[in-house]
């Protein structure tokens, strides 16, 4: 995960969710975590943008994996990439405040 991403997550949902007496191991474990739900919601939401001839191209690129290229491809077919990312990321931060209100009964 990119460290940008990493430190965005952590020190800004680990506060909003009231979470900084947890152990540093285990903030490590849930940024992680939360990064890899943030990453399989952006490449949910680009695929289903995609054209099937697209759709084809990306499951060769994702076969060879490797990381660069398949962010490269990305970046060729969808040039506001960056702003899908902050968008499933603003979005997954709601839904895990809006969960956190609702079990402390705010």
């Amino acid at each position: 995960m990119p460290n940008q991403l990493q430190d965005f997550l952590q020190k800004d949902l680990i506060v909003e969710l009231g979470l900084q007496s947890l152990p540093d191991d285990k903030k490590e474990q849930l940024v992680l975590r939360i990064g890899e739900l943030i990453q399989q919601n952006v490449v949910l939401r680009i695929i289903s943008e995609m054209s099937e001839s697209d759709k084809d191209e990306f499951e060769k690129v994702l076969a060879a994996d490797n990381g660069e290229k398949t962010l490269e491809f990305l970046q060729s077919k969808f040039p506001n990439l960056n702003q899908v990312v902050e968008e499933e990321i603003a979005k997954f931060k709601q839904e895990a405040i809006n969960r956190m209100q609702t079990v402390m009964g705010q």
